[in-house]
């Protein structure tokens, strides 16, 4: 029996590494529509969301997401507001738009797929201004949000969230800060993982050796894999 389920779960990693192609396209109502993966594993899943870095393109981001994480819940990308040169997007450092545009996409889903879609404890990651977005949307809705990947952060993104994070500190789940060494950002991405701390949020803090400002598409597995498992794990 155990030989068994190893053999499935390798055949299900295998799965989940293999190009699923073009994700599909999600309507959301008073906004640009989202791109997702829907889950390997049947039944109610978690969302891994995703939002992307300014002048980001979340299509193309959503088919790096799915590579590492398709087989751990739905791997969902909302499109920022501004668009932006050559059909990227941004978040236009509005984090009010932000949320109206992460709620939509996630009932939206949910009013699609029904009770698949989990809508308490969900995993948001956010790179860069996605990454000040996660933060921010993320400290207005612990309950939904109570797992952060936050990739390339910055103390400077918390502004006058110190209190709101100690006030949510049982809600908040798990946080990992993972930022390349080369990325400018870098000390004040462990500044603010000091912040969770002393709030008593479990955090780990990964600063990537020879990584610059960026989420390589060739290491997606290997980088982020593990920070995702992670963060499911309770």
């Amino acid at each position: 029996m155990l030989v068994q389920v190893l053999v499935l779960f390798a055949a299900l990693e295998a799965r989940a590494g293999q190009d699923k192609g073009a994700p599909e396209k999600l309507d959301v109502p008073n906004s640009s529509p989202a791109f997702y993966y829907q889950p390997i594993a049947r039944g109610l899943q978690p969302v891994i969301m995703y939002l992307h870095g300014r002048s980001g393109y979340p299509s193309e981001d959503c088919k790096k997401w799915a590579h590492a994480a398709r087989d751990l819940g739905w791997v969902v990308c909302p499109q920022g507001p501004e668009s932006r040169d050559a059909g990227s997007r941004g978040w236009a450092n509005d984090p009010v738009s932000a949320k109206r545009i992460i709620d939509a996409t996630l009932n939206a889903l949910r009013e699609k797929y029904g009770r698949r879609v989990q809508m308490r404890g969900n995993v948001l990651v956010g790179f860069s201004e996605g990454a000040f977005v996660a933060m921010q949307v993320g400290l207005q809705d612990p309950k939904t949000w109570n797992r952060w990947l936050i990739l390339g952060g910055s103390d400077g993104y918390i502004f006058n969230g110190k209190e709101a994070i100690e006030e949510n500190h049982s809600t908040l789940r798990r946080v990992y800060f993972f930022t390349g060494k080369n990325d400018e950002v870098a000390p004040n991405t462990e500044k603010a993982a000091e912040i969770f701390k002393s709030a008593k949020v479990p955090v780990r803090v990964r600063i990537e050796p020879g990584l610059g400002h960026e989420v390589p598409a060739d290491k997606m597995r290997t980088n982020y894999r593990k920070p995702l498992r992670w963060l499911l794990a309770q």
